[in-house]
């Protein structure tokens, strides 16, 4: 860890000084973009002797992706298959071989894309790469073992389903969303998983049309020398052929009136409610670091709202915001949860109390040292998150997936260091209107619910 806090330091330093107009944005961790002939792109990022490498690959392919219908959930399987091995190395083979290099090897599923998450020792390196371009470029699941795997995301999504959170997400992207694909979850419709098994022709071709190497970027992060990463890459990956599908995303309308959804929930719960407005996409990175430092200052802990609701009278057991929730390719949603006190409150008065904090900052502006501290906690937070080679591939990967540009990070902590006063009341005049919000509310049974009510029930 201490070998990556040089760079922090000095990132931190360099961000606190006013860049010149004329200047590209400082780069936190300074890195190394290569691009192959296939369209494959590899991001070298060497920070220091830690003796292991965060290798990552980013599918810039997720549930948005997912447009046709009956077809939920396959970027998601998709995170399960890609570890059920090739030809070459079978799925017992390739784990006895990750063990063996130390790996610790997992993987993840957005919205917007997939990210396979391998970190090892950085010996291990010359003999991971030859490994992950082989299931990348030759993944071979037999229909047998598809199956198995699609019962496996069956029982996850039972797991999940069971959850009162999952069940208020599921909702509030189906309330949100009449067109866009963000209307599903990342698992999936339940019907479409419960279909997946007889799917398999299809899983091929999805592969096919997503999994190609323009499609790809590679992170390696960590103790890394660029020149001996990329020429094992353009080695191993030489074959690697194949052009992207073109997704046919259903733009979302405008959203022009609120809407609102109350669930209940037939297990032990205190009551809950997520209040969520329509943002642009992630490419309007001004707008994105304004909302971000907007909602720090609104619904963070020193926030007044928080003070009031939560430590003063009590009424809250929580009040959170998280902007990157907000971050996605195409517009989508900024949400605001809360967790009542039993009995304390009211859905209505909560509901109530969010949109005047926000209403007040479109009518008058917030006070300009209270930007200024929240605009600094926003981006030492960020910069503090990113202590290992893992941490700062997953916020690169994540930033590139979404905005479409492998320097977008650093191009959203410049935008932190600009954002005024006046972007937070432009943003919440513009964003956090009546007509752009979605509120989901969860509720325990009233105590005359039938005893036989299915958990879960909307």
């Amino acid at each position: 860890m201490s070998a990556l806090l040089p760079p922090l330091a000095l990132a931190l330093n360099v961000l606190a000084l006013p860049a010149a107009a004329s200047t590209p944005p400082p780069s936190l961790f300074p890195f190394d973009v290569d691009v192959l002939d296939s369209g494959l792109t590899l991001v070298t990022v060497p920070t220091g002797p830690t003796g292991t490498v965060a290798y990552y690959t980013l599918v810039k392919a997720g549930s948005r992706d997912e447009v046709e219908p009956g077809k939920s959930g396959y970027a998601h399987l998709f995170e399960h298959l890609m570890f059920r091995g090739t030809k070459a190395v079978p799925a017992a083979a390739y784990e006895k071989k990750m063990q063996a290099l130390g790996a610790d090897a997992n993987a993840f599923t957005t919205d917007d894309f997939t990210l396979y998450v391998p970190t090892i020792p950085k010996e291990s390196l010359a003999e991971l790469i030859p490994l992950e371009a082989d299931r990348f470029m030759h993944l071979d699941v037999a229909e047998v073992p598809y199956k198995d795997e699609t019962g496996a995301v069956l029982g996850e999504f039972n797991k999940d389903a069971a959850s009162p959170l999952w069940k208020m997400d599921e909702a509030m992207r189906e309330l949100a969303f009449t067109k866009h694909t963000y209307g599903h979850t990342t698992i999936g419709y339940e019907k479409d998983v419960r279909a997946m098994p007889a799917s398999h022709a299809y899983s091929t071709s999805f592969f096919a049309r997503f999994y190609t190497p323009d499609d790809c970027v590679i992170f390696a992060v960590g103790d890394v020398e660029h020149g001996d990463v990329l020429a094992r890459v353009k080695k191993e990956y030489a074959p690697w052929k194949g052009k992207r599908a073109t997704t046919a995303t259903a733009p979302e309308p405008e959203q022009s009136a609120p809407r609102v959804k109350a669930l209940t929930w037939t297990g032990p719960t205190p009551p809950r409610m997520v209040v969520a407005y329509k943002v642009p996409a992630a490419q309007n990175l001004d707008d994105v670091a304004a909302m971000a430092v907007l909602t720090t200052l609104l619904f963070g802990e020193p926030s007044a709202l928080y003070q009031r609701l939560v430590v003063k009278e009590q009424k809250l057991l929580s009040l959170a915001a998280d902007p990157d929730d907000a971050m996605h390719k195409d517009p989508g949603l900024l949400p605001i949860a809360a967790t009542l006190k039993p009995g304390a409150s009211s859905f209505d008065e909560v509901g109530a109390a969010i949109q005047a904090a926000l209403d007040a900052v479109a009518a008058k502006g917030p006070d300009a040292a209270e930007v200024a501290a929240a605009r600094a906690h926003v981006k030492n937070a960020l910069l503090l998150s990113m202590q290992t080679p893992g941490a700062i591939a997953i916020n690169l990967a994540a930033y590139t997936a979404r905005v479409g540009d492998v320097h977008a990070l650093d191009r959203y902590v410049a935008a932190l260091a600009k954002v005024t006063a006046e972007d937070l009341r432009r943003v919440a005049k513009a964003y956090f209107t009546a007509a752009r919000r979605t509120t989901i509310t969860l509720s325990p049974p009233m105590p005359d619910a039938k005893a036989g009510a299915k958990t879960g029930g909307k």
